[in-house]
């Protein structure tokens, strides 16, 4: 049995992966039968919670080593590909069909018109597509470079606070795509005469990304509009000499959302409003899970 010393260990990120593991589990069990391969996902929580222990266990040990400091914090970064895509392999369980006919009928009801078809339609230049695929794979940079940045920069105290955030962020929409299957433009409009432009190496990078890591699910809300606008309130608060980098990029990545098909208009419009809410809600329970009474507020 563990000891109260494993439990207060724990950091906040990892009591959050915990219980997301847990719940998601849950699911799996109750819908055991209607999926394939369900053991294996079973088995994979099993050994991220056998990791989490470890780091627990062993934190008193390795407390000084910076190398151990940053592999658990960003561990559970690591784990948001895979999670990603598992909310493709279980958000069929309630909705037996996605629900973008829904979506695209509302698309079409608020502006006459289907914009992620259209976008790259009427901007068709490679040049402009290059732009929109850079805009769309510097989010994923951002992600990695900003809290090593505040680790650096500003203290570990601030970057752990910042990757609760994301990676509560994330696991909450991550039920959401569970919950509400809406693949996006890229899966529901499969007209091969409305093609993407090509771009040049960073659209390259970007159909890369999507044929290993993409799959119908996560189009509504857009993780990615909500996540950018929490790290660049962050870049704000901490490091405002990258604040006219991240806006520039911000400016590109939100078209790029809706250009490359990866989201409805509706999906963004819909993560610009509710990201307030889930960054204050995930910033008071990280307080409640770490109990700091001197860090920096973000």
């Amino acid at each position: 049995m563990l000891n109260k010393r494993f439990y207060t260990n724990l950091l906040p990120v990892e009591w959050i992966m915990i219980s997301y593991l847990l719940l998601t589990g849950i699911l799996i069990i109750i819908f055991f039968g209607k999926l394939e391969q369900a053991y294996s996902h079973l088995m994979f929580r099993v050994a991220i919670l056998v990791i989490i222990s470890i780091f627990a266990i062993t934190a008193a040990k390795w407390n000084k080593s910076r190398v151990f400091d940053i592999c658990r914090l960003y561990f559970p970064v690591v784990l948001l590909g895979y999670l990603y895509k598992e909310t493709d392999y279980m958000n069929n369980l309630i909705f037996k069909t996605d629900l973008d006919p829904l979506f695209a009928n509302l698309e079409e009801f608020i502006f006459g018109m289907q914009p992620s078809v259209e976008f790259s339609s009427v901007m068709s230049s490679e040049i402009f597509a290059e732009l929109m695929y850079f805009g769309y794979f510097a989010y994923y940079l951002m992600i990695l470079f900003i809290p090593v940045y505040l680790y650096f920069k500003t203290g570990r105290q601030e970057s752990e606070q910042l990757i609760f955030i994301m990676i509560n962020s994330f696991l909450i929409y991550y039920l959401v795509f569970i919950l509400l299957p809406v693949g996006g433009p890229q899966f529901y409009f499969k007209d091969p005469s409305h093609n993407l432009p090509g771009g040049y190496v960073f659209g390259t990078a970007i159909r890369f990304i999507q044929e290993v890591g993409e799959a119908p699910t996560a189009a509504f809300p857009s993780s990615h509009a909500s996540i950018y606008l929490m790290l660049t309130y962050v870049i704000y608060k901490f490091a405002r000499k990258l604040l006219f980098i991240a806006i520039s990029i911000g400016f590109l990545l939100l078209l790029s959302t809706v250009y490359i098909r990866a989201h409805y208009v509706v999906d963004v419009l819909f993560a610009m409003l509710y990201t307030p809410s889930l960054f204050i809600f995930s910033k008071k329970l990280h307080t409640r899970l770490s109990g700091f009474t001197k860090l920096k507020e973000i």
